[in-house]
């Protein structure tokens, strides 16, 4: 069973939250709607605004609703759901989240980490599908840093297709992951991102297929 943060770590978690500054893309007005209500008291009401904004994707609005669940107010205790939520807004590149991420996904045991990880990587699947291509670098950090016991290889493959798609970090994290697999199944990897390439390119938006994609070659053929 599950247990609330102690007194030191509900403060740490406190003062993170009420730290933060709203994201570019959330209303400040809302953002800020939602920490008056958690400096007076009113949970619900908090969590209410931070999951609408959640839902809509602001990182932000998604560690704070990952420290509501950490903290069991205004929501059920729930060190999974709050995981997700760290976790959905870190691998999007939300910096502010890598603290409470490890620190949450520390208390799950293996099979709630490979219940997370499999929701992860949905989510970062349909975001790649929208054209965000740092969702390819969140797939891989998923196989290396969420799921139990870590996916080098899995890992490598994702990195491979971020870099093919020119997202920042990506060959560096792909170098490191690439570390720990033979080099035969290196050449595989290679030839698995080729068909993986391929795919999503069809996959994405018109708008966001960049010109190398097979895709956009053959269209433009006479």
């Amino acid at each position: 069973m599950m247990v609330a943060p102690g007194r030191t770590a509900r403060r740490a978690l406190t003062a993170f939250m009420l730290g933060m500054s709203p994201a570019p893309a959330v209303s400040a007005r809302d953002l800020e709607t939602a920490l008056d209500h958690v400096r007076a008291g009113e949970a619900a009401e908090a969590v209410a605004i931070f999951r609408d904004l959640a839902l809509a994707g602001d990182s932000a609005a998604q560690v704070n609703l990952a420290v509501m669940h950490a903290r069991g107010e205004g929501v059920p205790l729930d060190i999974e759901e709050a995981s997700y939520w760290a976790w959905r807004a870190r691998l999007m590149g939300e910096a502010r989240a890598a603290g409470p991420s490890e620190a949450l996904i520390a208390r799950l045991p293996e099979r709630q980490r490979g219940t997370l990880a499999t929701r992860l990587a949905a989510d970062l699947e349909m975001l790649a599908e929208q054209g965000r291509f740092r969702a390819f670098v969140g797939l891989g950090l998923v196989e290396l840093e969420v799921r139990m016991p870590k996916d080098p290889r899995r890992a490598a493959l994702w990195f491979t297709l971020a870099a093919a798609f020119e997202e920042p970090h990506a060959i560096r994290l792909r170098g490191y992951a690439l570390a720990e697999v033979a080099e035969p199944d290196r050449l595989a990897i290679q030839a698995e991102v080729r068909t993986l390439f391929a795919e999503w390119c069809e996959r994405l938006p018109r708008e966001s297929v960049p010109p190398s994609c097979p895709v956009i070659m053959a269209r433009n053929e006479p």
